[in-house]
Formats: structure tokens, sequence, C-alpha cells
């Protein structure tokens, strides 16, 4: 986000701008620390504090009080930095001379000038497929049909930023999967739940992509990985196994293996060696079997144009609560 709002600010106000990351947030409070990610801008000459708020959207008030804080503490400007904001934000923002720039090149400097650009009344980002993060979230919601939590909980569960974590629950927000309400201890967090099956489903299969990044061929199989494509789809139905097996395991734990890819083609066709699959995610994160989880296995799979693999999948999907055809 601050290479977007960099390239506009030297476009449109100073070519000199520079933003860089601010190596002194050891100097502030942990619960400022663990709210925003800071980093320093120099724009017309003026040295200032860019505040990119991580965590829950704060009120208005507990925002200036935040700010002045930190201005306290820096002796600087302090500017906020959004990658969308509403109307009714920035017109709050403004009513409160709170300094703020915005992705998309709105912005409001009151102590250097000011330029603005209409803002919708409500800014939508257009989900066309899943990120990563936002599948991740997609099968969490899916295998935990209950659970209630909240942005923060959530990045700690899967392993995310909570910038990361934002950004995901909010595409599954705008594509209509998941609902929340305002609660939690400090009755300001967003509390996040899915919607009822089959629609959860339905709406989902939409979006979601083939968690499988590359395919390569191994001799040796390495830890952690689960049985997947055509090889898991014929243990749970009637169809043809493949000559070979097929294994999925995360592109993180990869990294940590010492793996020897074969690479000739020749060797790949008639040694039957392991294909592995190297996925954007670990699959074990959804599975407690051998197999990877369901719904992986048929977004791994969905694309192929073969009759009898979709029927076969139709068929292991239909043992399934939250599935419907």
């Amino acid at each position: 986000m601050t290479i977007t709002a960099e390239s506009y600010l030297k476009e449109n106000v100073d070519d000199q701008v520079t933003i860089k990351p601010w190596h002194k947030e050891d100097t502030l409070p942990v619960f400022l620390r663990s709210n925003y990610n800071f980093y320093e801008m120099t724009i017309l000459k003026t040295t200032c504090i860019l505040m990119e708020i991580t965590d829950e959207i704060p009120g208005i008030n507990m925002l200036q009080k935040h700010i002045k804080r930190i201005e306290t503490l820096t002796k600087r400007e302090i500017v906020l930095l959004y990658k969308e904001i509403s109307r009714y934000r920035r017109k709050s923002l403004i009513e409160n001379r709170i300094s703020f720039v915005v992705e998309d090149g709105q912005m409001y400097l009151p102590f250097l000038g000011l330029n603005l650009k209409k803002a919708p009344e409500q800014v939508k980002r257009e989900v066309k497929h899943f990120t990563t993060s936002a599948q991740l979230a997609y099968l969490y919601f899916l295998y935990h049909k209950s659970k209630v939590v909240n942005m923060t909980e959530f990045a700690e569960m899967m392993g995310l930023t909570k910038m990361t974590a934002s950004r995901a629950l909010n595409d599954l927000y705008h594509a209509g999967l998941i609902t929340y309400e305002i609660g939690g201890k400090t009755g300001r967090s967003k509390e996040y739940k899915r919607i009822a099956d089959p629609d959860y489903f339905l709406k989902g299969r939409i979006y979601i992509k083939s968690p499988v990044k590359k395919i390569v061929y191994v001799k040796t199989e390495p830890t952690g990985v689960l049985t997947a494509g055509l090889e898991a789809l014929a243990a749970l139905s009637m169809i043809n196994a493949p000559g070979h097996p097929v294994r999925a395991i995360g592109k993180d734990r990869l990294k940590k293996q010492e793996v020897e890819i074969i690479e000739n083609k020749d060797l790949i066709h008639d040694a039957h060696l392991i294909e592995l699959q190297i996925w954007d995610y670990d699959p074990t994160q959804f599975s407690n079997k051998s197999h990877v989880d369901l719904m992986s296995l048929y977004a791994s799979l969905k694309d192929e144009n073969d009759e009898r693999i979709e029927q076969a999948l139709e068929k292991v999907l239909g043992g399934e609560i939250w599935y419907t055809d």
C-alpha cells in the first residue's frame, strides 16, 4: 500500500517524497505498536509519521487520543494511511482536522494543502476469485460452522498478519459469505460468522481456486504430506486411481526440507515417481486424515475437463452437510 501511495504523491504533490519504515517503534507503548504500522514520510521537506491501521478501526475519539499520544512522543505531524475510505469516515476526519492519505489518491494534509477525490458512499472491494488468505478464511468457516471470531483471533489461528487477516475477512464479507456484529470485550470488535448451509458452499465455490501452485516429481516422499489429487479421489470413490502416488505439501513446509526434484521427463514417465503438488497453503491445516480436505480436493480438480471426475467429486461431496447439488 505504501508503494501506491508514494507513487501518487510523487506524481501529484512532490516528486521527492519518500516513505520508509520508521525504526523507532520501540519508543511507543505496546498497545499502539499492535494496532498500527508506522512509516516515516518526507513530503515538501516536512517529515511526518505515516500511521497505518492494522487492527479493528477505532472510533474517532479513540483515534484522536492515539494520535495525540504519538505526536507527543515523536514531535511529528501524524498522517493516517488507508487502503480505502468511506465518505462518512472521510468527512469525520476532515471535521476533526486529522490528516490522511488514501491509496487511491484522496488526501487531506492541512499542514501542507488539500487534494481530494470523490469517495463512494460505501467502498466495496469486488471479489472475482479468492486470494490465498481469503480461501483460508473460507475453508476455516466451512469446517467451523458455528464459530464466531474477530479479526485478531482469526489472524492468530491462521498464522497471518492482522492486515492480511482483515483483508481476507473483508473479501468474504463483500462476497456475502460472512456477516458480523460489533461486540467483543471492547464493544468495538467485529465478530464474524458465516452464512447458513448450503448457501455458504454454493456462493463460495464461485470464487474458490486451485491451491496447487506447482507440480513436481520426486523419488522420496517428503514429511508432512497428504494424499491428494486423483489418488485421493480414487480412495473416496469408484474412479480409477492414477498409476503413481499423488501427494500435497505446503510451499512453506517444502522449503524447510531437502527434496530432490526429478527433471528428466523420460524418468518421470518410466519410474512411476511421486507426483508432488506444491500448495499455496498447508493442506494439513484442514485435514486430520491421510488425504487433503474435501473442499480443497474439489478446488484442485474442479477445472478438469472429465465427466468421470465431475461425477466422482459430486458423489464424494454429497455426503457433507454443507454440500448441495
